[in-house]
């Protein structure tokens, strides 16, 4: 018997086989990390997904050693028995209410808080319907498309520089305010009075000072036309202005036959009609919120006081009995490209503030359903004034934002905001006076991104666009479901209705020292 000492082969370079070992060239490498423990060579049970760290290296990788036992035992008959309708559906009625649990327990934050919107209906199929709003004007198929402005890309209109104002004249007369209304708090609220006075509406081409002023500039328009234009941006329902292009000369001015009413919610996503709640509906809320701002605004003056007179009477003021007291103060604007801007701008009253006399405007945001929109006034008024605010100026982004706009451009300095709520959430009509406060206006646009730069950008790249028209009346309308304004061409006898009104308006023309000028 012998001994075969095998022969080793000694590697001088490092450690391990030298050559190659035929033995196992088809045997694939498995990987493992350092830290693991092997036991044995070769592990032939194992099971790598029992491992309790599952991000060591390799661990994805299936290991060729291991051996899969196939299972006969696994065969089973199929049972053909009929399995009853009630354990059949039990699982999906389980199913069922806890659905309809967890959906309303989702749709209730907090005892008496507001509900979430929330779900696949609630969500996509809202703001499909949201997204169909009605147009302010039918649109003519006559009408011809002049021009298309994207309105996404009006935050990037800019003028280096603010013009300076410069007052041409001023007209009319304002009470002061009654500083009494600084005393009403949710605790001691006062009855809005209803008052049947307007505000004096006079287009723009018919404003005598404008006629008799004409010359001071070549585009007229009035503050709450420009604030329309210059908040463009932040708009969501649909709104038209009328353009008339004369000679030099463009007049921006209301549709005929139209009240410019304020709204409400406008930037909240879901906000929606609802044909069951017609009092809630747009525009009756459009049409309360109006009217509680004149009545607001009729009430918070001294009716007894003097009042402040302006360097001017308001030419035919005898056509304004039953309107409030307000003054107009006829600024003018100087920009580039020689566009020299005259609107007629509005003061609501004066205060007496240190020994100075201020202007102001007056407004009201008016509460119609708190637990869908915004903070309760009557309970957090006095304590979180400044959050109810913020989110009236978050649900009125618009709105909020001509108001301050106004008020820049007719130079007040301060604006008085009521807080106005209805005295029951179902009636419409009556409303109670919860709070009054006055703000800067410049916090306010700062508080609601309010550039007056950009304002006045906006606002030059609409009216360098009027400026290459030919002469003519056309039409600048907010699309309702799109985000653009279109300029249209109308015929000169768009939005007449009656024979004798253009016959008047033929007569009025002849007056207008600039009709003559263009015909020259």
């Amino acid at each position: 018997m012998s001994l075969d000492i095998p022969i080793i082969k000694s590697n001088s370079a490092g450690w391990g086989p030298v050559g190659k070992l035929e033995k196992f060239s088809d045997i694939p490498y498995a990987p493992f990390s350092k830290g693991d423990k092997i036991g044995k060579c070769s592990d032939w049970n194992s099971n790598i997904r029992n491992y309790s760290r599952q991000n060591y290296y390799g661990a994805n990788v299936v290991n060729p050693f291991t051996f899969k036992e196939e299972d006969e035992d696994s065969f089973t008959l199929v049972d053909y028995s009929r399995v009853s309708a009630k354990l059949k559906n039990k699982s999906r009625t389980a199913y069922q209410k806890q659905y309809l649990q967890k959906q309303r327990s989702s749709n209730q934050s907090g005892r008496g808080g507001p509900k979430k919107q929330g779900g696949r209906f609630n969500n996509k199929w809202n703001d499909r319907r949201q997204r169909n709003r009605e147009s302010s004007v039918e649109i003519s198929s006559n009408w011809e498309l002049k021009e298309e402005f994207d309105i996404s890309q009006f935050k990037h209109c800019y003028v280096d520089t603010l013009p300076e104002v410069e007052t041409i004249g001023s007209y009319g007369s304002v009470k002061y305010y009654n500083k009494s209304f600084d005393k009403i708090n949710a605790k001691n609220e006062k009855k809005l009075q209803k008052t049947e006075k307007t505000i004096p509406s006079i287009p723009t081409s018919d404003d005598k000072v404008i006629r008799a002023q004409y010359t001071h500039g070549n585009v007229y328009a009035t503050d709450s036309i420009l604030a329309t234009l210059m908040s463009a941006h932040k708009s969501v329902y649909s709104w038209d202005i009328v353009v008339q292009k004369v000679g030099t000369r463009i007049f921006f001015e209301p549709r005929p036959n139209t009240t410019d009413l304020l709204t409400v919610n406008e930037n909240v996503s879901s906000h929606q009609d609802n044909d069951k709640d017609p009092i809630n509906s747009t525009t009756s809320l459009s049409v309360e919120a109006t009217q509680v701002n004149l009545n607001y605004q009729n009430q918070v003056l001294q009716s007894d006081a003097p009042a402040y007179q302006f360097e001017n009477e308001i030419p035919d003021a005898e056509e304004f009995e039953n309107s409030i007291d307000v003054g107009f103060r006829y600024n003018k604007w100087t920009l580039d490209d020689d566009i020299v801007v005259l609107a007629r701008t509005q003061v609501d009253g004066v205060i007496e503030d240190k020994g100075q006399t201020k202007f102001i405007r007056i407004n009201a945001v008016n509460e119609h359903d708190s637990h869908r929109f915004g903070i309760e006034f009557r309970k957090k008024l006095d304590s979180q004034r400044a959050a109810i605010l913020a989110t009236e100026i978050k649900n009125n982004s618009t709105k909020f934002a001509k108001w301050s706009i106004q008020a820049s451009l007719a130079g007040c300095d301060m604006m008085n905001i009521g807080f106005i709520s209805r005295d029951s959430i179902r009636d419409n009509v009556n409303h109670v006076i919860l709070g009054t406060q006055f703000y800067p206006v410049s916090e306010l646009n700062r508080q609601n991104s309010v550039d007056m730069k950009n304002g006045w950008g906006i606002f030059k790249t609409i009216v360098q666009s009027c400026m290459k028209l030919e002469n003519g009346k056309y039409l600048l309308h907010r699309e309702p479901n799109r985000n653009i304004i279109n300029l249209y061409s109308v015929p000169e006898n768009a939005f007449d209705l009656v024979e004798e009104d253009i016959q008047e308006e033929v007569e009025e023309d002849q007056n207008k020292g600039w009709v003559d000028e263009s015909r020259e």
